[in-house]
């Protein structure tokens, strides 16, 4: 623990030199927190609120305002659509299969018709690619701008 703890000194002071413009580190409230023991008594292993620090409450006394939960495990709106446009990717990919099953039935009879051509009857190397991309993007765990 104590080499742990001459690191992140060690740590702050090349930050405190390199900082943009000459700036300096100070330490400010809650500065020791990110320590095993911040939330702890000296002679104790029950976990204690910091100095200065409470929980908030359901209600503010006195204020008329009550404390809302970020996250109430329901969608808003945009979570909605981002979830509902699935459905529609999903419909259009399903219908996707007669029709690639149809130019492909088109290629070939006309390559029948026409032996000695080598003219792109349908865009199978654009139609691959988009494919290969529409999979990156579904397999990536999160959009990169």
């Amino acid at each position: 623990m104590d080499r742990i703890r001459e690191i992140i000194r060690t740590k702050l002071k090349e930050m405190n030199a390199t900082g943009q413009g000459g700036a300096s580190y100070s330490a400010g409230v809650g500065m020791n927190m990110a320590t095993p023991f911040a939330f702890k008594g000296k002679n104790s292993k029950k976990a204690i609120t910091p100095k200065g620090y409470s929980a908030v409450p359901n209600k503010i006394k006195g204020s008329g305002l009550e404390v809302k939960q970020l996250y109430e495990g329901e969608l808003n709106d945009f979570q909605k659509e981002r979830i509902d446009a699935f459905t529609d990717i999903e419909t259009r990919l399903n219908a996707l299969g007669p029709l690639v099953s149809n130019a492909k039935n088109d290629t070939a009879e006309f390559y029948s018709n026409n032996p000695g051509s080598y003219e792109i009857y349908k865009p199978t190397e654009m139609i691959l690619s988009y494919l290969k991309n529409i999979e990156t993007l579904l397999t990536q765990s999160k959009w990169k701008k």
